[in-house]
């Protein structure tokens, strides 16, 4: 009787949905949804995550400069700079030159360990265009047509 009641028991709790699984944002670029070791986190509105994975799922090769809290991700011609609780990212174009400056709402911050970078903003400066779906929490990534 107890062995019944114990798989009556797991299988109502494998039935029951996850409330936090609802709540998650999930994150879908190219047709591949990302894995992030810390979650996404929406701070003030704009969704943050682990920069290395974003900046890898874009083939972008990633320097970390802990003393002066600067990044550098390369990406083909572009170089982003970033620097934790700086409010801006620098875009430099290495084949033409061009610097562009994108105002950011939410700084790149340290949060458990993991560098957070607010997606949209890394998406953008890389040429990708980016979706939200409040209804799914599902945030979607491809890249810009031209």
């Amino acid at each position: 009787m107890k062995k019944l009641l114990s798989i009556f028991l797991v299988a109502a709790l494998l039935a029951v949905p996850s409330v936090h699984a609802e709540d998650e944002i999930r994150v879908i670029a190219e047709d591949r949804e990302i894995e992030f070791d810390v979650p996404p986190q929406i701070i003030n509105g704009r969704t943050l995550v682990p920069m290395r994975k974003i900046f890898e799922v874009f083939g972008a090769k990633i320097e970390w400069f802990e003393q002066s809290q600067l990044i550098l991700a390369t990406c083909n011609a572009d170089v982003v700079a970033m620097v934790i609780g700086r409010s801006e990212i620098t875009v430099t174009n290495t084949l033409s030159g061009k610097v562009k400056t994108i105002e950011l709402d939410v700084p790149p911050q340290i949060s458990d360990g993991r560098t957070l970078v607010p997606i949209r903003a890394v998406s953008e400066a890389l040429g990708m265009d980016v979706k939200w779906n409040e209804e799914t929490k599902v945030i979607s990534i491809s890249r810009r047509l031209i």
